[in-house]
């Protein structure tokens, strides 16, 4: 074989192994959530002077690790190297006005399996910085078990919710009792007005059962004028011909 025919060949073999690789790996220039699934830890990591030991004069600096399953890959940013995989992702709250409610979040979640989404992710750039990807969140719950809501009145709820999210109404109110459904905030044209309009659609982060047939829903969005609503409802449900429909919804904080 011709020399210089097996320099190309190698070189293709080598762009072509990196780019199938790239491809595989997540994206930080996407304006879209990230979200990931993985252990929740807590430590301690050494900071200035030396950023050597807490115990021998260094700044402690609490932090959060996300340990993920799984290693991966991210390209988009030239502080990480695509061809490095890793498993651990540092965490925080994106923002002051989150940040309250996502701290004592956090503290309550240490040692669990959790499901954690955010934007703006990027790769590790100071000394501050302890893991591969830092990714500034905007909402962590515990991770779905989706066999948990087999067989109860959860899976309408979620149903629910999940047509909020597509700003379907015609859809969502299917999960509502009869009587309200023509008219009122839980009819299928106010569903779509509101939630078709909104600037970042509905994300539904949790359902809790609280007792029997109630379900205590935790949810974000962003709306025109109004802001970001970080809100919580008590789902009360009740059974209709065989069916678990939806009876009432109580807005219990946020907004």
């Amino acid at each position: 074989m011709p020399r210089k025919l097996v320099v190309v060949l190698t070189i293709c073999s080598t762009i072509c192994i990196a780019s199938a690789a790239n491809a595989a790996c997540i994206d930080l220039k996407q304006k879209d959530p990230l979200s990931f699934q993985g252990i929740l830890n807590y430590r301690i990591f050494p900071g200035p002077p030396n950023y050597e030991d807490v115990r021998k004069g260094d700044t402690p600096e609490p932090t959060y690790i996300l340990k993920l399953h799984e290693p991966i890959c991210a390209t988009g940013d030239e502080s990480v190297d695509p061809n490095t995989k890793f498993d651990r992702i540092q965490i925080f709250p994106e923002s002051d006005k989150a940040a309250q409610a996502l701290w004592r979040d956090l503290r309550g979640f240490i040692g669990q399996r959790v499901l954690v989404a955010g934007t703006g992710a990027f790769g590790r750039q100071t000394g501050h910085h302890h893991a591969h990807l830092m990714l500034p969140i905007v909402s962590i719950s515990a991770a779905f078990d989706p066999t948990k809501s087999h067989g109860t009145s959860m899976t309408t709820v979620q149903g629910f919710y999940l047509a909020l999210s597509a700003g379907n109404g015609e859809e969502a109110a299917k999960f509502v009792v009869p009587e309200k459904r023509s008219s009122g905030p839980l009819s299928a044209i106010a569903i779509s007005n509101f939630y078709s309009n909104l600037v970042e659609p509905l994300t539904l982060i949790d359902v809790a059962p609280t007792r029997a047939d109630e379900y205590r829903v935790r949810y974000t969005y962003v709306a025109p004028a109004r802001g970001r609503c970080d809100g919580e409802a008590l789902v009360r449900t009740t059974k209709v011909g065989g069916l678990n429909l939806i009876e009432s919804i109580k807005a219990i904080g946020g907004c």
